[in-house]
């Protein structure tokens, strides 16, 4: 047999019949299904916290000619829930429906994307953006109550708003009692606006040095409750800059210094200072500001193998405790 019909016979029919084949397992049976959502982004606006759920829906197509199937939604979020087909037959129309629960909804406009997966190599995800905020039945303003620093045997107020936006009998709303005797409130209603109040809150004085915090509770007729944070950070009346002075490593047989700061509300001198032998603290000469004090503190290096970890203490007319500050330093070996 010749080259020729060899190559006619044989050869070609084979290259062809690989090619076939070839384009079968690329392109198996059923593989036309298409899904299209009639549109890929909904707007649900602003919800009213008070009036529940709220659904919408969208058309979905299969664009094809085989069956297409949904294998799994992911909502993308905890407030929503997508509901649709399992099975969308060529050239039919299902639908999709979207329920949000602004109840746990966030407060400002939210943007959240499902995605539909399909069976189909021409669609296997399609993506929906689904957009809405949520109206609170009633809102605190500003919904944290922070004093911020205060000083120990003080009283201090804050003010704040609240409103109440669902139809609800206002003069049943209470204010349940707070969990520590020092921290009060009152409420009365707003001249200015309707179904709106204006909450008094009072500290102090504590006594203990320390950070504060508490939780105050709201009832309403409707069976919910509204929460306000209070917190607050009872400091000295005198205050140290740096609060802790660190020398870092040190040469043997020097004598590094460090400055630092005493400042108050109102005037005030230092009394006494104690300090270990180590450190030499002095008041700076030139302090004009009655209400700041400058202090020099000296590093006499004595011992090269032990490291410096102690503290001093000083006892101002501004307070009947005494500041303590901490002060660290290591020696350089040779």
């Amino acid at each position: 047999m010749s080259k020729r019909a060899i190559l006619t016979l044989i050869i070609i029919p084979a290259l062809l019949i690989a090619g076939l084949i070839f384009v079968l397992v690329n392109n198996p049976p059923g593989t036309t299904a298409e899904l299209v959502l009639e549109q890929q982004h909904i707007d649900f606006g602003t919800l009213p916290e008070w009036e529940g759920p709220v659904t919408q829906s969208i058309t979905a197509r299969n664009r094809g000619k085989d069956t297409l199937r949904i294998q799994n939604v992911h909502t993308g979020c905890s407030y929503a829930k997508i509901i649709g087909p399992d099975v969308i037959q060529p050239n039919a129309e299902e639908t999709f429906h979207i329920t949000i629960n602004p109840e746990t909804l966030p407060t400002d406009e939210t943007s959240a994307t499902a995605i539909i997966y399909t069976d189909t190599p021409k669609t296997p995800s399609v993506a929906l953006t689904i957009v809405a905020a949520a109206e609170r039945f009633a809102a605190l303003t500003p919904d944290l109550c922070k004093f911020g620093n205060i000083l120990s045997g003080t009283t201090h107020q804050k003010a704040l708003k609240l409103s109440v936006n669902a139809p609800l009998n206002t003069s049943n709303i209470r204010l349940l009692p707070t969990n520590h005797p020092k921290l009060t409130w009152e409420m009365t209603p707003d001249p200015d606006a309707d179904n709106s109040f204006l909450i008094t809150i009072q500290l102090g004085p504590l006594k203990d040095r320390e950070r504060f915090a508490s939780l105050l509770t709201l009832t309403f007729p409707n069976g919910r409750t509204l929460t306000l944070p209070v917190t607050a950070d009872v400091v000295p009346p005198v205050t140290v800059q740096p609060p802790t002075l660190s020398y870092g490593i040190a040469a043997p047989d020097t004598q590094p210094s460090l400055e630092f700061t005493l400042s108050a509300a109102t005037p005030f001198e230092v009394l006494k200072i104690t300090a270990p032998a180590a450190l030499a603290v002095s008041v700076l000469n030139g302090t004009d500001n009655q209400h700041r004090q400058r202090l020099k503190a000296v590093w006499h290096i004595s011992n090269p193998s032990a490291p410096l970890r102690e503290e001093i203490q000083i006892l101002t007319t501004a307070d009947s405790q005494p500041i303590h500050i901490p002060a660290y330093g290591f020696i350089q070996k040779d």
